[in-house]
């Protein structure tokens, strides 16, 4: 079966490059969720009691014990606790069809206004809480309905959680804070023009736990955990700049660039004769864009960030982009150049 979606991922990379981020991530959802859970009983040494709910990384005088959290139960306890916490919630535990060699932790409740399955991701063998899994269980008839549920969605999460950037061109939310993230995405159903919408949420600390557990196979669907110092996860550094890039190739026009630029929540600034000039800033994380013109289209962009240039090159890579140097790479009629500036920041440049 795992060679079977291999080959349709590679189907799909060479036809639509432009989605290929979008299918691989699915499938590593799908792998996530799908695969058999374990009854993990090993002592860690963790304290659940001790373990608190997103308290302020800024002013605690230690966040070893600080935990991202879903619904404010923090991750990286044990699954049965957590389940206990859930049930208190008014959540009801969904009993899988057919005979299971595990247990596994499906709920059914309320999440954020709308009735979802609630699916908890465990490590292999403490049996911990790394990662929830929500998926909501109305389905959206088109695709002005589903966007509508996503932004209603995003203020929610940006009011709990922090504010993010769009990721995944356009059809993604990803806040990624020290403690943990949060993924806010929707999808069309397989040959209908249906949507469905969902989020995922990790928590940094026990997903590198989880990673430490998993073997060889499992860790192929999975990118390696942000590096942890005095229990806070490396702060963001990449965002979706080769999504953004290639949308902006496929939107020459000056006016609807601009409109893919707003749906980034990039802010315009000023437009002269030579180029639409726009900003977005995260925390620490900035990044400027500048479309070249040529007359009322664009003759080509340059995007200057405070990025991690080998995520950026693993990224055109999955879009389909090619290259023989690590810094011109090709797909088709679209060529991008990789550099950084006299200030370190990586600079992207579309044509």
């Amino acid at each position: 079966m795992k060679k079977l979606l291999l080959l349709v991922l590679g189907a799909m990379l060479v036809a639509q490059p432009v989605d290929a981020q979008f299918f691989k991530k699915l499938l590593k959802k799908k792998a996530k969720t799908e695969k058999k859970k374990k009854s993990g009983s090993k002592a860690d040494g963790i304290d659940d009691e001790a373990q608190t709910a997103m308290v302020d990384w800024t002013t605690a005088a230690d966040n070893q014990n600080n935990r991202n959290a879903f619904l404010n139960i923090p991750l990286g306890i044990k699954a049965d606790r957590f389940e206990k916490l859930l049930l208190e919630q008014n959540f009801t535990e969904r009993k899988p069809d057919g005979k299971q060699t595990a247990k596994s932790y499906i709920y059914e409740g309320d999440v954020y206004g709308a009735k979802s399955i609630v699916t908890l991701i465990t490590t292999d063998q403490t049996a911990r809480v790394y990662a929830v899994d929500v998926e909501e269980e109305q389905i959206y008839p088109s695709l002005q309905a589903v966007q509508q549920r996503f932004q209603n969605l995003k203020k929610q999460l940006i009011a709990v959680y922090g504010s993010g950037y769009v990721d995944n061109q356009g059809e993604a939310y990803t806040i990624q804070t020290r403690l943990g993230t949060v993924s806010l995405h929707y999808e069309r159903g397989s040959l209908t023009s249906s949507y469905t919408i969902g989020l995922t949420l990790d928590d940094a600390k026990a997903y590198q736990m989880a990673y430490g557990e998993m073997d060889a196979e499992d860790k192929e669907y999975e990118a390696a955990p942000r590096s942890i110092n005095q229990g806070l996860a490396q702060a963001c550094n990449h965002t979706d700049l080769v999504g953004l890039g290639v949308k902006l190739l496929q939107n020459r026009q000056l006016k609807a660039a601009q409109t893919v630029l707003r749906s980034y929540d990039y802010k315009i600034g000023k437009m002269t004769a030579k180029a639409v000039p726009a900003t977005f800033t995260m925390a620490d994380y900035q990044a400027t864009v500048s479309l070249v013109r040529k007359k009322q289209t664009m003759a080509s962009v340059i995007i200057t960030a405070t990025d991690d240039m080998t995520a950026i090159c693993k990224d055109l890579q999955t879009y389909g982009f090619t290259s023989a140097d690590q810094k011109t790479w090709r797909q088709g009629k679209m060529s991008v150049v990789v550099s950084t500036d006299k200030q370190g920041r990586v600079v992207v440049t579309l044509r």
